[in-house]
């Protein structure tokens, strides 16, 4: 995952890691804290969920889920456990995979986790236990 100049990386708590040179940043002076909904997220009905509908993410909606797994994971990866240590290494993974065409595609947060790229393209779209 590719950060932008802005974030602080979760993984060294710097701006200026992971292939990033540090800039001035400038405060926002209003920031959005009252939006009601998020941004980005699709709920499509779905009778055979068990929740009863599946969610779809943008691509920013997905950045936001996998900087908050990556901190709530402390920084280890969802598949082979190994300490993550660059961010550009680090990819969003399915527990339950999205499958052939991502028919039945479900980016809700309990089925995302943050996984090197090498261990979620060995993974493929299997299931792990």
């Amino acid at each position: 995952m590719k950060l932008n100049r802005n974030q602080i990386c979760p993984l060294h708590h710097r701006r200026d890691c992971c292939g990033r040179t540090p800039e001035r940043i400038e405060p926002r002076a209003y920031p959005n804290r009252y939006q009601r909904f998020e941004p980005g997220v699709r709920r499509i009905p779905d009778e055979h969920h068990p929740r009863g509908y599946r969610e779809a993410r943008s691509p920013s909606a997905m950045r936001r889920i996998l900087l908050r797994k990556i901190v709530e994971q402390d920084g280890f990866c969802g598949i082979c456990h190994r300490l993550m240590t660059d961010m550009q290494d680090i990819v969003p993974d399915h527990k339950e995979p999205r499958g052939m065409g991502a028919a039945r595609r479900d980016d809700h947060p309990e089925n995302i986790q943050a996984a090197h790229s090498l261990c979620n393209l060995e993974k493929g779209s299997k299931r792990i236990a």
